[in-house]
């Protein structure tokens, strides 16, 4: 699966699960995943469909999965260490826990709150550690590292390239239109011309 199809089924997926209740930015949560399982490319994404690292707790009753990851210590650096891992059935269902997980988690409150606003940044704050609060992951370039996938795939981007014409004439089969409106949108121009009495 190419970078670019992994992106578009992740956007999706985060999308229905947003919609049935997430409390998630499907922009970030899709960057996220590209940042967490290599794009789909990772051994827990592809036999776990574990799309984000979440790892399986007491409370977690579904199935589960064992494998080696790296975790940061502030003191230690970076080790090796096993960890059990939740499985999904699909990456709708990852999307549907991550969004649970978030819900639930009281120091998540902050990322739930900026997805309710629509905030993608906002979120994306509220998943980092705290002083006295886990965060979403131990890496301490997390933010920046997410943020670049989602401005790499203009994932953040909410409004098209749109550019006014200024001192722009018209001509349409050699004749010169009075001009009222004209705009650039990516690489189209778009015109309105005046009607005026001949």
């Amino acid at each position: 699966m190419s970078r670019q199809t992994f992106i578009q089924r992740a956007l999706e997926a985060a999308r229905q699960a947003r919609e049935a209740g997430a409390p998630i930015v499907p922009e970030i949560a899709a960057a996220q995943a590209a940042l967490e399982s290599r794009y789909g490319r990772s051994l827990l994404a592809r036999r776990a469909n574990n799309l984000f690292g979440i790892k399986a707790g007491p409370s977690w009753d579904g199935e589960t999965i064992n494998l080696l990851t790296r975790e940061f210590d502030p003191e230690t650096g970076w080790h090796a260490v096993v960890a059990h891992w939740r499985k999904y059935r699909d990456w709708r269902a990852c999307f549907e826990d991550y969004g649970n997980l978030i819900a639930r988690l009281p120091w998540y409150a902050d990322a739930a709150e900026a997805a309710k606003r629509g905030d993608a940044r906002g979120f994306l704050r509220g998943l980092l550690a705290r002083p006295g609060e886990p965060g979403w992951a131990t890496d301490p370039d997390y933010e920046e590292k997410v943020l670049s996938v989602a401005e790499f795939w203009h994932l953040l981007d909410q409004k098209p390239d749109v550019r006014p014409v200024e001192a722009a004439r018209f001509f349409l089969d050699g004749l010169e239109m009075p001009l009222e409106a004209a705009s650039i949108v990516g690489d189209k121009l778009y015109v309105r011309t005046r009607r005026g009495k001949k």
